[in-house]
């Protein structure tokens, strides 16, 4: 006796749905992980954002503390290659002798008394591809900015250290050095008071001595406008630091 099976036609319907239903559930599965992997990224890129503005804030804040020392610094410097140029120039009138000259020199041809910016967090945003992660455009914009300002600063300090350099080969033309011993300690020129007040001049010759004024006078001049550059670099590191707080609301 031979069975005949028959297949019910709502079993395959039934079947089809099913496969369908599992197909759904799957590409749903794949999509919603792909958004969820996604949401992933951009939560740790946001994170990553967050701690490349909070360290950008702290080098800023570095970057005035250090600007406003440079310029109390070199105010100080003008001041002082201001009276050795007018005494020079009024060499040989009452208080504008050698002795005068002597005890104002070192201070005028002392290392210059630069900055140099933080570049901690400006360097992983140029070279990591780390501005991506910059979601502000004003934040990014104060960013480029402020690196430009200091690249100004950065180019001033360079004529600032040639017109050293070019005063201090006429200084040797006019003072003797051996006034001033080397101290490997600090790492300095260091004097006598009591043997500044009898040392002489190289020369005496008052056009040579003119000139060396003029050379200082110039250079004056010169670190007046470094100062101006550093006051232009602490205003917008302030800028920068309260556009980016305001940014990203970081107290």
């Amino acid at each position: 006796m031979t069975m005949h099976i028959h297949h019910h036609p709502d079993i395959r319907k039934k079947n089809i749905k099913e496969y369908i239903f599992e197909g759904l559930m799957i590409f749903m599965a794949i999509t919603l992980g792909f958004f969820a992997e996604r949401l992933r990224e951009e939560c740790t890129e946001h994170s990553k954002g967050k701690q490349l503005i909070v360290s950008m804030i702290e080098d800023a804040q570095t970057d005035m503390a250090n600007i406003t020392k440079a310029i109390d610094l070199n105010k100080k410097r003008v001041l002082k290659l201001d009276t050795l140029a007018n005494r020079c120039f009024n060499y040989g009138t009452p208080g504008n002798d050698d002795a005068s000259l002597y005890r104002l020199i070192i201070a005028c041809i002392q290392h210059p008394d630069f900055v140099s910016p933080v570049e901690r967090t400006m360097s992983q945003l140029k070279n990591a591809g780390g501005m991506r992660l910059i979601e502000k455009t004003a934040a990014t914009d104060n960013i480029i900015f402020y690196d430009d300002i200091f690249k100004k600063v950065v180019n001033q300090q360079d004529y600032y250290d040639l017109h050293l350099k070019e005063l201090l080969v006429v200084t040797e033309q006019v003072f003797n050095m051996r006034y001033f011993p080397f101290n490997p300690q600090t790492f300095r020129w260091e004097s006598d008071p009591a043997v500044l007040s009898s040392a002489k001049l190289i020369t005496q010759d008052k056009t040579k001595i003119i000139e060396f004024g003029n050379k200082a006078k110039i250079f004056q001049g010169i670190v007046m406008f470094y100062i101006r550059r550093l006051e232009e670099a602490k205003k917008h590191a302030d800028c920068l630091i309260e556009t980016l707080k305001k940014e990203y609301d970081i107290r």
